[in-house]
């Protein structure tokens, strides 16, 4: 996975055409084979092709030649993308403005600094020639009622404070790491679903609406 760190790059794949250039170029691919499928001109094409490579999204994986020049294999860099929310700047969410554990703004804004940390992190140790050292649990867990969901995370707020205070130990020699544990809803509806399900709740508010509006009057 790849974090996109870079005003730039985040601007030379916002492109829907390139996006689904580098939808189809998880295999090897060049500008012949690729351009029918795509309904362009190879010159056009190869024009994208060097955007994207320049930014960093393609690399060539072979050269050959071909009728008399040379035909360019090029495929994705990273198996998945994600844009670093530092991009944002001030724009970004602050974690510290929406200290409500049970809010969705402040998983977001946790997660959000997550993947800034994550990536700042992984730049450096990339450039020393280290492994960053990480660990991640994921799991779904199903509950019986909304006092199940609190008491759950009443006892994991517990355990984790008890392991934090066994485990942490300044050190010269140690370093610091940051625990972040959170839990959403698994997403179970399609778009296609929650549209509908949207479109239902809007029409149920005006229908309040307007037999409210007539009691009134």
């Amino acid at each position: 996975m790849q974090v996109l760190n870079d005003t730039s790059q985040l601007a030379a794949a916002l492109s829907p055409l390139r996006m689904r250039v580098l939808r189809e170029m998880h295999q090897p691919e060049s500008a012949t084979s690729l351009a029918p499928r795509l309904g362009l001109s190879r010159q056009t094409l190869n024009y994208h092709l060097r955007e994207l490579e320049r930014e960093g999204f393609l690399e060539v994986v072979e050269e050959r030649p071909r009728r008399g020049c040379v035909e360019r294999l090029l495929k994705v860099t990273s198996r998945a993308f994600v844009v670093n929310p530092a991009l944002l700047g001030a724009l970004s969410d602050d974690p510290h403005q929406a200290r409500d554990g049970f809010s969705s703004a402040f998983l977001l804004a946790t997660a959000a600094g997550l993947i800034r940390d994550v990536a700042v992190l992984t730049q450096r140790a990339r450039a020393v020639e280290q492994r960053l050292a990480t660990f991640t649990m994921d799991c779904e867990i199903g509950f019986a009622s909304p006092a199940a969901f609190r008491a759950f995370t009443e006892e994991l707020a517990s355990q984790v404070a008890s392991l934090a205070s066994k485990y942490d130990h300044a050190t010269a020699r140690g370093r610091r790491f940051r625990v972040v544990v959170g839990s959403h809803p698994v997403v179970t509806k399609t778009a296609a679903d929650a549209a509908a399900e949207t479109a239902r709740h809007q029409r149920r508010q005006q229908h309040r609406h307007k037999r409210n509006s007539a009691r009134r009057a």
